[in-house]
């Protein structure tokens, strides 16, 4: 829509250059406050019928294609294979789990240690399985499209040089960096403090157990607020640091956005992680907080997709995460005081909230993530989709998946569950994300896939990472004794490679025969 352009010649707006996009223009002139298509009923309620509420059914990867085009297809196909693909280091997890159970001194055994090998192996087998399904099976992955278009918004006539400008991105984003380090570090060291006075040394033996609840769960839904808060606010800081950068092609300026975004979210994600793993070397704490980021993160993904994402709402999934976490780690009675003083400090909180926030006047765009928009209603269809929110692209969402799969890998002998909540929140999440399509989004315009190479080779990166931080963890746990690092990232990085290796050989004898399955049917037609 943005890319309709006037000739020269051709008749167009008073004072309106050729070449450059009509809908911006008519937007700018407030002629125009929005474009998108329309959502069709019929087509609506069959995929309502066929993708939402078939919970255990097959997508309808081609009928997805024909309505949201190629892009979101493409998407939901790759997570499909990929929470299938999940079983294998789902079960290798629930053995490891039901040894420890069974040998309660034995947090990192002999186990374990097979355990990251055969992971090792899923993983070769996942990034070599999609690489082959994507090019052979995948009839529209050979399609290509022009993403030099030229942007809407682009202004020749902007008075900050783009070098400038990405200078000031860098600047603001490193300050955002050691901003979040120092938050992090002052958020871990309260959490350790409290712990370490109320519950090990006992140093306050009078107070009730709800009252330490309350003390022992601040910290901990003060580091997953950081998290969470970040993420928002720095996605927020970016959008206006591209534009300001003043890109003239939409390809470029979608690369500069999703580079600033991936780098943060993903230091976001394991900075606190590689803080335990590589200073404290405490394989406790790293269990507590992976556990935390690992469910926190998955039930604000799925509840936000549905409920929306003002402040309300987060802190809301922040509190019932951790309480989550609580009963699986420390069992019901704990779990249950943590669940009340949950609820009093929600009710605390509301209650500040309607006192003191409700005078202060926020700044235009933090309102869009601090209170709910009262939506208005509309007699027309074309108003009420109108009001709906737009999609956001479909690198978000890969990139909260290569989230996830760090959390499963680069810390397996840890939490050797985490594949398992995985599972359970991918299934779970392929149908709020069709939910969000087609009930809470404006249909999007269909586009041609995103370069899944791209994603292909961050999952190896990441897969890479994990040979570093598996042979951290091991030598924590003094399994092998006095190994140096070197060796046994050394030792893990020859398995990776033979995995990957023996993996690649297996897939090119499939292509193979896929290649001549599809030649003998073009004989045959």
């Amino acid at each position: 829509s943005s890319g309709i352009n006037a000739e020269y010649g051709q008749c167009g707006l008073h004072g309106y250059k050729s070449n450059r996009s009509l809908v911006s223009q008519l937007r700018i002139r407030m002629i125009i406050s929005d474009i998108f298509p329309m959502h069709n009923k019929i087509d609506k309620q069959n995929l309502t019928r066929s993708w939402v509420s078939n919970f255990f059914g097959k997508q309808p990867i081609f009928v997805i294609n024909e309505y949201f085009g190629t892009d979101i297809a493409t998407y939901f196909s790759w997570m499909g294979f990929y929470t299938t693909s999940l079983l294998f280091p789902c079960l290798v997890g629930l053995t490891q789990k039901a040894h420890q159970y069974h040998n309660p001194g034995q947090h990192i055994s002999w186990i374990s240690l097979m355990g990251i090998i055969v992971n090792f192996f899923w993983a070769a087998f996942f990034l070599l399985g999609w690489g082959s399904i994507n090019d052979n099976v995948l009839p529209w992955s050979r399609e290509k499209e022009s993403r030099y278009a030229k942007r809407a918004e682009y202004n020749s006539q902007w008075w900050v040089p783009q070098r400038a400008a990405q200078g000031l991105s860098l600047v603001v984003t490193v300050m955002m960096f050691a901003l979040l380090i120092a938050s992090t570090y002052s958020a871990l060291t309260l959490d350790y403090t409290v712990k370490e006075s109320l519950i090990t040394n006992k140093e306050y033996p009078h107070l009730p157990e709800s009252i330490i609840g309350v003390l022992v769960i601040l910290p901990e839904i003060l580091l997953s607020t950081i998290v969470i808060a970040f993420d928002v606010l720095y996605t927020v800081i970016a959008e206006h640091l591209t534009n300001w950068e003043n890109y003239k092609f939409s390809n470029h300026h979608d690369n500069a956005l999703m580079a600033k975004l991936i780098v943060f979210r993903l230091f976001n994600a394991y900075h606190s992680l590689l803080y335990i793993a590589f200073v404290l070397k405490d394989l406790d704490v790293l269990e507590s907080r992976l556990m935390n980021l690992l469910i926190v993160q998955q039930f604000k993904s799925n509840v936000g997709e549905v409920l929306g994402s003002d402040l309300r709402v987060r802190l809301l999934q922040v509190l019932v995460s951790l309480v989550l976490v609580s009963f699986l780690s420390d069992g019901i009675v704990v779990g249950v005081n943590k669940l009340l003083a949950a609820c009093a400090l929600a009710v605390v909180l509301f209650m500040i909230k309607r006192v003191f926030l409700g005078k202060l006047k926020f700044p235009q765009f933090l309102k869009q993530f601090v209170f709910v928009k009262k939506v208005k209603r509309y007699e027309t269809l074309v108003e009420k989709e109108s009001q709906l929110r737009n999609y956001d692209s479909t690198y978000l969402d890969y990139l909260e998946m290569l989230i996830q799969y760090g959390y499963i890998l680069l810390f397996s002998p840890v939490y050797p569950l985490a594949a398992t909540f995985a599972l359970v929140n991918n299934l779970i999440e392929i149908h709020t994300d069709a939910f969000r399509l087609l009930k809470m989004s404006k249909r999007p315009f269909p586009t041609y896939a995103a370069p899944t190479k791209f994603w292909q080779h961050g999952f190896t990166l990441m897969t890479l990472c994990g040979v570093v931080t598996n042979s951290q963890v091991i030598r924590n746990s003094m399994l092998l004794g006095e190994v140096p690092l070197k060796r046994s990232i050394f030792v893990f990085f020859v398995i990776f490679t033979v995995a990957y290796v023996g993996v690649r050989k297996f897939f090119k004898g499939v292509e193979r025969n896929i290649r001549q399955s599809f030649e003998d049917e073009k004989r045959a037609k």
